[in-house]
C-alpha cells in the first residue's frame, strides 16, 4: 500500500522537476535530493507491506511513510503555486514577490531538510526488524499489465447451478399469495447474484410496473433507504422527495405500493432493527406489490412476515464448484491434467461449495502457479477455508499497486453500481496509477493502465462488474463480503476515514450519513480540506446559486464534479487550480452557467466537461468572449464543445486528444463549417469524435448532412431535426457506432441506406411517416440496439432471416398499426 504512495509520490516530482523547473529556483537541488531519498526508501516498502500483519512496529513505519511522501508533494507543489508568476502582475508587485520567494525558498529547504531527515530514520528502524530491500526487477514483477479487449463472458460467469432456484422465486413473485419471499443463507453463497437474476427477469418485467432496489447490510441510515426506493418507484425528480418530511416519505412509499404492483428487494438484511426501522413504508395485505429481500439470518426473515416464502440457497456441489472454478482458473481451456485436477478437488473440498470462496480461489490460480497456491494455502488453513479468510488472503496476495485500487472503491455508496469510468479517473487523480514515461508513441494512456488495473481485480475475483452493449466495462462493484473486508482493511491501515454529517442522533457510520475522505491522507489531510485531491459535489443546489469563491484555495485538487447540480456561476477563483487533471461541469442543463475564463490556466487538465448552457464571463468590457482553451495540451477528452461559446482554432493545439464531443442545442442558423474546419486539423491521437445537433425547426438537406457525415473521425451522431433525404449509403461513415435521428419526419424507409452500416450498434429512430420497414437479409450485421418511435403510419415491419444477427434490445413504441413480418 505504501509503495503505491511513495511511487506515485516519485513520480510526480519527478514530472514537477522538468515540468515546473523555473519555479523550483533555490530549492531544485533539494528536491531532487528528496526524490533519491524516496527512491530508495521505495525499495524497503515492497518486503515490508508484506511483513506489517506480523509486526506492529512495521506497520507504524510504514503508516510514517506514508504521511512524509504526501507532506514531500504537498510542500513542494505549494511552493511553485506561491511563487509562479501570475498573469498580468505588474513590475512592482513582481519584485516584492522575488523577495518572498527567496524566503520561501529558505522555509522550503528546511522542511525538505526535515522530511529527508525522518525518510532515513524510518528506513534505518526497518532494517533493524529484518525488513530487506527488493530490486527493482522484483519490485516491476509486482505490476500488471492486461492487453485492451472487450469482456463478454464476465457477466454470467460466476452463475453456477441455480437454474432451478430463479424458476422457483419467479414463480413465487408472479403468481404466489405470498407477499414477502426470503432468499437466505450464509454470507458468500450467491444471495446477491440470485436476487439479481430474479429481479431483472423478463417474466417480472412484464408482470410488475415498478422496480427498486436497496441494499441494506450493517450500515445503513433508513431515510437514505426509503428516498432511494421512492425515487425508482414514481417519476418524481430526486429533489423534491428529498424535500418530503419524513411522514410524507413513509406515506407517499405506501401509497404507491397500495396503487402499482411493485417489487422491491431489500438486499442483505441483518437485523430485525433494520426491519423496524423501515416496516411502516411496506403495505402487508391488499396489495399486489411484492418484496424480495436477502438476508443470513433465517429468523430476521420470519420477523419480517412469519408467513413469508422462504428459500434457502445452498452450496453448490461438487461437480457444480468444478463448473465455476474452471470458468474462473482458465476459461479458454478444455482439458486440465490429472495433477491439476487432484490439486483442485483437495482446494474445493476446503471451500464446501461456497461460490464465492471458489470465485477468488479460481481468481488466485489463475494468476499464480497452483502447486504455490496450493501450498500457501495449505500454510494459512489447516483445516475448512472461513470464506472472510479467504477474501484476506487473495487481498495479501495483490500486487501493491492494486490495492489503493481496491480499497478505494469502498467510498462510494454500497449498493450503487458504481461508474467504471468515472472511478478510473479517480484513481488516477488520487495518484494510484503511475504516467508510463516509457511509452514514446503515446498510445497508452494512464487511463489505459487504469482498465487494465481494473480488469486484474476483476480476474482475481475481487471486482464484479457489468458490460455495456458492445461489450464494454459500463460499471463495477464489490460483493457484500468483500467490502466488509475492505471496509475493515481501510480502517486499519488508516486510508480512510468516516464522517458523520448527519443530526447527532443519528448512528454514526451508517453508509449515507459519511462523507468519506480518501486518504491519500497524511496527519494534514484528515485535518484540513486544503490538501484534497478529489472533491464530488454532484445533485446539490449551491447557496446562493454560484460555486464558492473559497473554491480557488484548494490548489492541490486533481478531480472537481459538479455533474447535476444547481449552480449559475464559477469564481475567478477557480484559476488557482493548477493541479487540476479532471473538471465535470455538466449541471443542470436548465440552468445557464456564467463561466470565468480561467480554464486556459489548468494545464494538467486530462477531461473536461463542460457545461450543456454557459456564458463566458467578461472580466473586462471588450474583453474574450470565447472560452480560451489553446493552453490545455495535455487533454484526453473533450466533452460538449460549443462553436459559440469556444474557439475551434483552439482544437487545433489540443495534440493529445482522443475524444472530442460537439453539443450544439441552440436552434441557431446552421453553421457547418466546423466539420470541415476539424477536417482540416491533424490529429495524432484522436479516436473518435460525437456530434450532438438541434434544430427544431430546420429541413436537414442530402447536402448538410453529406458534410456532417463526410468527418472522418465522427463515431456518434445525436441529430434532432426534420430531414429531407438521407445521403446514399456509399456517403454515409463506415466508422459510425451510434445514430440518434429525432423527430426526423422520414418519409422514406431508411433500413435499406441504414442497413449498410457495417460497424452501426445503436440506432434510434423517432417521428416517421413510412408505411413499411424491410430488414434484408445480412443488413445491421453488429446492430445490437433497435428503438422506433412515433411511426404513426408504419404497418409491415418484415425482418428477413440473418438480419441484425447481433440484436439484443429491441424498443417499439407508439407505432399503433405495426404489423411484424419474419
Amino acid at each position: 500500500m505504501a509503495e503505491s504512495v511513495v511511487s506515485s509520490v516519485v513520480q510526480t516530482i519527478g514530472k514537477l522537476l522538468v515540468d515546473e523547473a523555473k519555479f523550483l529556483w533555490g530549492v531544485k537541488g533539494k528536491v531532487e535530493d528528496l526524490q533519491k531519498e524516496l527512491n530508495l526508501i521505495q525499495c524497503l516498502l515492497r518486503d515490508a507491506d508484506a511483513k506489517q500483519e506480523e509486526n506492529q512496529t512495521v506497520r507504524e513505519c510504514i503508516l510514517q511513510l506514508r504521511d512524509i511522501a504526501y507532506d514531500a508533494e504537498d510542500v513542494i507543489e505549494q511552493y511553485i503555486f506561491r511563487v509562479a508568476p501570475k498573469k498580468g502582475q505588474n513590475i512592482i508587485k513582481a519584485f516584492f514577490m522575488a523577495k518572498c520567494t527567496c524566503v520561501r525558498a529558505h522555509v522550503v529547504g528546511t522542511e525538505i531538510e526535515g522530511l529527508k531527515s525522518r525518510i532515513s530514520d524510518i528506513g534505518d528502524k526497518m532494517q533493524k526488524y529484518g525488513i530487506r530491500p527488493l530490486d527493482e526487477d522484483e519490485r516491476k514483477c509486482a505490476r500488471v499489465l492486461t492487453p485492451r479487449q472487450t469482456y463478454a463472458h464476465f457477466e454470467e460467469e460466476d452463475f453456477v447451478g441455480r437454474e432451478d432456484g430463479i424458476e422457483v422465486l419467479v414463480k413465487e413473485l408472479k403468481d404466489g399469495k405470498h407477499r414477502v419471499v426470503a432468499l437466505w443463507g450464509m454470507g458468500g453463497v450467491g444471495k446477491t447474484t440470485l436476487a439479481k437474476k430474479v429481479f431483472n427477469h423478463d417474466k417480472l418485467k412484464n408482470h410488475f410496473k415498478g422496480f427498486a432496489w436497496a441494499c441494506i447490510s450493517q450500515e445503513y441510515h433508513t431515510r437514505d433507504i426509503l428516498e432511494r426506493i421512492l425515487v425508482k418507484l414514481i417519476p418524481d425528480p430526486r429533489e423534491r422527495v428529498a424535500k418530503m418530511r419524513n411522514d410524507e416519505l413513509l406515506e407517499t412509499l405506501y401509497k404507491t405500493q397500495k396503487e402499482k404492483k411493485c417489487i422491491v428487494v431489500l438486499d442483505d438484511i441483518w437485523t430485525k432493527e433494520v426491519w423496524d426501522s423501515l416496516r411502516a413504508a411496506f403495505p402487508v395485505k391488499d396489495t399486489r406489490s411484492k418484496l424480495l429481500i436477502t438476508t443470513r439470518n433465517k429468523e430476521v426473515a420470519e420477523y419480517i412476515n412469519a408467513h413469508c416464502f422462504l428459500h434457502e440457497l445452498q452450496c453448490l456441489s461438487l461437480k457444480e464448484s468444478w463448473v465455476l472454478l474452471k470458468k474462473r482458473a482458465f476459461p479458454e481451456m478444455k482439458e486440465i491434467t490429472e495433477d491439476m485436477k487432484k490439486l483442485g478437488d483437495e482446494l474445493l473440498k476446503k471451500c464446501e461449495g461456497l461460490p464465492l470462496a471458489i470465485i477468488v480461489l479460481g481468481g488466485l490460480l489463475a494468476v499464480n502457479k497452483w502447486e504455490t497456491v496450493h501450498r500457501n494455502i495449505n500454510l494459512y488453513f489447516r483445516d475448512k477455508i472461513d470464506v472472510f479468510d479467504v477474501l484476506a488472503f487473495s487481498y495479501n496476495d495483490l500486487p501493491w499497486n492494486l490495492k489503493p485500487c481496491l480499497l478505494y472503491l469502498v467510498s462510494f455508496p454500497e449498493d450503487l453500481e458504481i461508474p467504471v469510468k468515472r472511478v478510473l479517473r479517480m484513481w488516477i487523480a488520487e495518484g494510484f496509477v503511475p504516467f508510463d514515461s516509457s511509452d514514446e508513441e503515446g498510445e497508452t494512456t494512464m487511463e489505459d493502465v487504469a482498465e487494465q488495473y481494473l480488469m486484474e481485480l476483476v480476474k482475481r475475483g475481487l471486482v464484479q462488474v457489468r458490460l455495456n452493449l458492445i461489450g464494454n466495462i459500463k460499471t463495477c462493484r464489490l460483493p457484500n463480503l468483500m467490502r466488509d473486508l475492505c471496509v475493515f482493511k481501510a480502517r486499519q491501515e488508516k486510508f480512510l476515514s468516516f464522517h458523520n454529517i448527519q443530526q447527532d442522533n443519528e448512528r454514526e457510520g451508517s453508509s449515507s450519513s459519511m462523507a468519506i475522505e480518501v486518504e491519500s491522507t497524511c496527519k494534514t489531510r484528515r485535518l484540513s480540506l486544503y490538501f484534497l485531491r478529489v472533491l464530488k459535489l454532484e445533485h446539490i443546489s449551491m447557496e446562493r446559486g454560484n460555486l464558492p469563491e473559497s473554491v480557488g484555495d484548494l490548489v492541490h485538487l486533481r478531480f472537481l464534479s459538479l455533474a447535476k447540480s444547481e449552480c449559475k456561476g464559477l469564481p475567478q477563483s477557480m484559476g488557482n487550480l493548477v493541479c487540476m487533471e479532471f473538471l465535470d461541469l455538466v449541471m443542470n442543463k436548465r440552468t445557464t452557467v456564467f463561466m470565468p475564463n480561467v480554464l486556459w490556466k489548468m494545464r494538467r487538465l486530462r477531461y473536461l466537461r463542460l457545461p450543456r448552457n454557459f456564458d463566458v464571463e467578461e472580466k473586462f468590457p471588450g474583453g474574450q468572449k470565447k472560452l480560451q482553451l489553446s493552453t490545455l495540451k495535455n487533454l484526453w477528452t473533450l466533452r460538449n464543445f460549443s462553436t459559440k461559446k469556444c474557439d475551434v482554432n483552439d482544437l487545433g493545439k489540443l495534440i493529445d486528444l482522443r475524444k472530442l464531443s460537439v453539443f450544439d442545442d441552440s436552434d441557431d442558423p446552421i453553421e457547418l463549417e466546423i466539420f470541415s474546419q476539424l477536417a482540416e486539423l491533424n490529429w495524432k491521437h484522436l479516436r473518435s469524435s460525437s456530434f450532438y445537433v438541434k434544430r427544431s425547426e430546420h429541413l436537414w438537406t442530402e447536402d448538410e448532412l453529406s458534410k456532417m457525415l463526410n468527418y472522418g473521425h465522427i463515431c456518434k451522431l445525436f441529430l434532432w431535426g426534420s430531414i429531407m433525404k438521407l445521403p446514399r449509403h456509399k456517403g454515409l461513415p463506415q466508422q459510425l457506432r451510434k445514430l440518434v435521428l429525432l423527430n426526423s419526419d422520414l418519409k422514406e424507409d431508411p433500413m435499406p441506406i441504414l442497413e449498410k452500416l457495417e460497424n452501426l450498434i445503436f440506432l434510434m429512430l423517432s417521428v416517421g411517416y413510412c408505411k413499411e420497414m424491410v430488414f434484408s437479409a445480412g443488413g445491421f450485421p453488429q446492430l445490437k440496439y433497435l428503438n422506433l418511435s412515433e411511426f404513426f403510419e408504419l404497418e409491415e415491419w418484415r425482418v428477413a432471416e440473418g438480419a441484425m444477427p447481433h440484436l439484443s434490445r429491441l424498443g417499439i413504441y407508439f407505432c399503433p398499426n405495426v404489423r411484424k413480418k419474419l
